[in-house]
């Protein structure tokens, strides 16, 4: 299952080195600082977005139409969880200004 949203990423995060409780084998936590917009692209809410490693090198700071898939996490404190995953960000154009006569 797949849904779209429009969504302004703000700030991409520093990269935060984590250790896992179980093992202690490092791992790496990539997020972005993003500001849900509704239908008339207004702002909603602002929040972190985990960004998946196939999905690093696509997030940079702008407006962008982003899709996400639900899958159910197989790691940390939400394994076992429904969460919606980033699969795909296209670019919003900004809007122009109206023109004037």
């Amino acid at each position: 299952m797949k849904f779209a949203s429009t969504i302004q990423i703000l700030k991409v995060d520093p990269v935060e080195t984590r250790k896992s409780p179980k093992d202690g084998s490092e791992y790496q936590i990539h997020t972005a600082q993003t500001a849900l917009l509704n239908d008339d692209g207004e702002l909603e809410k602002v929040g972190r977005l985990r960004i998946p490693e196939q999905m690093r090198e696509k997030v940079k700071v702008g407006i962008f139409r982003a899709s996400f898939a639900l899958e159910v996490a197989q790691w940390g404190q939400n394994k076992g969880d429904v969460i919606a995953q980033l699969v795909d960000l296209i670019p919003v154009p900004a809007k122009r200004p109206p023109a004037t006569a």
